[in-house]
Parts: structure tokens; C-alpha cells; sequence
């Protein structure tokens, strides 16, 4: 008779220790990646705006060599989006009296009030918004389809210099729209910018260091010496904060562009 063969023992399980060490471990890699991936995604979202503030530089440059090209919502005009009103239209008499005055003093009168400090700049706001077309792609007696309609970029000067969340809905603008702080540049230091009336020469009155009590330059802009205009455009995503919580927020712009608006 063979002898009995002892039976293997039990399997030991784990303790709570290292169960519990267990759990921690891959908790805190979990935390990790989450921590990660929200760190790539504000990066990626950084980038996307950035991109965004890049393709209104040329359509802000374009608008400000042509600002009877800039869009003008109130209150009324804001809300739809076959609104016609133009820049013009605003009530800031940027002509002067003349209608057919350059482009340059229509300009040059809108940022002439402009310092060097979030109160006293001018607002303009750049978007993409897409083109409603009441023959293309409507769907409906009121509904369109707006996702199969092209887009444009737009430039928009807002009365209260707020654009809001009508304007938005309004103007189907498409991702986040950026505000624009426009102010005269620094480069304005030094020059002599006013034309003697009697001479026709220009002022020996030179344009000292910002900040600025009252506008480097004279309010008419026949009595300007200078043939260009330097102004400063810092883009920030609007998050449709009303204009008195933005005016004078100390933050960092997406991008910061020197402008010449040249005569």
C-alpha cells in the first residue's frame, strides 16, 4: 500500500493591504492621466484659438484699409442676420460731413480717441459666421440648414462696444468670436504728428511716453503731418462678458499685431 500523499494546500489570496495598495496605485495613475489629457486639451484648445486670432489678423487689416466694410450692430440689427448696416451707419459722423471722404480719415477717426489703455481703445469684434440662404438650403417654412451653407469672415463694430449673445445666435457665428482692443501704437513716440496751419510744416510738438491723458493726435485728420497711422490689435476670445467686466481685465491677448494703416 503506497502511503497518502499529503494535499497541496490552499491558495493564499490577497490581504486587504495589498489589495487596498493595489486600488492607490492605479488611482494615482488614473488622477495622472486625467491630469494629462486636461492639460493637452486646454493646450489644443489654446492652439485652436490662437489659429482663430491668425485668420482674423488679415480680415481686420483688410477691413481697417476699408472700414466701410465693418459691420455695425445695435441693438436691432444684431439679432438678425440679414442685418445691412455698415459702419457708417453708426452715428460716430466718421465722414467728417463728406461721404466721400478717404477711407484713411474714416479710420483715422474711429482710433483717434483711442489711448493707450483698455478704456479709452476701440472694440471690434472678428468672427466666422456662416451665410444663410433663404433660396439654398432652407428646409423648412422658417428652418434652414446652416451647416451646409458657406462661411465667412466678418468684422463688426458693436454700439455699447459689446457683442452679445443675440448677436451670436443672430449672426450665426461659428466657435468662439475674438475681440479686438485696437490702440495707437508706441511707435507715435518721438514723432511730431500735427501740421502747423500757418507753415504747413509740422509742429515741433513731439509725441511723448504713453500713458496718454489725451490723444497723441489732432482730432482732424487734415491736420495730421504723418502718412501712415500705427495702431496696436490684441485678440482675445470673447466669452460674451458684458463690456464694463472686459474693459479694463488685465489678461494675456492670444496674439498681439502692429497695424500701419497707411493714407
Amino acid at each position: 500500500m503506497n502511503p497518502p500523499r499529503n494535499l497541496p494546500s490552499a491558495r493564499r489570496g490577497f490581504s486587504l493591504v495589498e489589495v487596498t495598495l493595489a486600488i492607490g496605485i492605479v488611482g494615482v495613475a488614473i488622477l495622472s492621466l486625467v491630469g494629462i489629457l486636461g492639460s493637452t486639451f486646454q493646450q489644443v484648445d489654446e492652439i485652436m484659438q490662437t489659429n482663430r486670432a491668425l485668420s482674423g489678423v488679415t480680415r481686420l487689416m483688410g477691413a481697417l484699409d476699408n472700414p466701410r466694410s465693418i459691420v455695425f450692430l445695435d441693438a436691432a440689427g444684431q439679432k438678425v442676420p440679414n442685418n445691412t448696416k455698415y459702419l457708417m451707419d453708426s452715428g460716430l459722423s466718421l465722414d467728417g460731413g463728406n461721404p466721400s471722404v478717404s477711407n484713411f480719415d474714416i479710420a483715422y477717426r474711429l482710433l483717434q480717441k483711442a489711448r493707450d489703455n483698455g478704456d479709452n481703445a476701440v472694440w471690434l469684434y472678428v468672427y466666422e459666421r456662416k451665410i444663410v440662404s433663404p433660396e439654398n438650403d432652407k428646409t423648412g417654412d422658417t428652418t434652414y440648414g446652416l451647416f451646409s451653407n458657406p462661411s465667412l469672415m466678418e468684422v463688426a463694430y458693436c454700439d455699447g462696444n459689446n457683442l452679445s449673445v443675440d448677436a451670436s445666435f443672430g449672426r450665426n457665428i461659428i466657435g468662439t468670436p475674438m475681440r479686438v482692443r485696437l490702440s495707437l501704437s508706441k511707435l507715435l513716440v518721438g514723432q511730431r504728428p500735427e501740421i502747423d496751419a500757418a507753415t504747413l510744416e509740422p509742429k515741433t510738438t513731439k509725441v511723448g511716453a504713453p500713458p496718454w491723458s489725451a490723444s497723441p493726435i489732432p482730432a482732424n485728420p487734415s491736420a495730421y503731418a504723418l502718412a501712415y497711422l500705427p495702431v496696436v490689435a490684441e485678440f482675445f476670445p470673447h466669452d460674451y462678458s458684458d463690456y464694463n467686466s472686459f474693459k479694463t481685465k488685465t489678461e494675456n491677448p492670444l496674439l498681439v499685431q502692429n497695424i500701419v494703416i497707411s493714407r
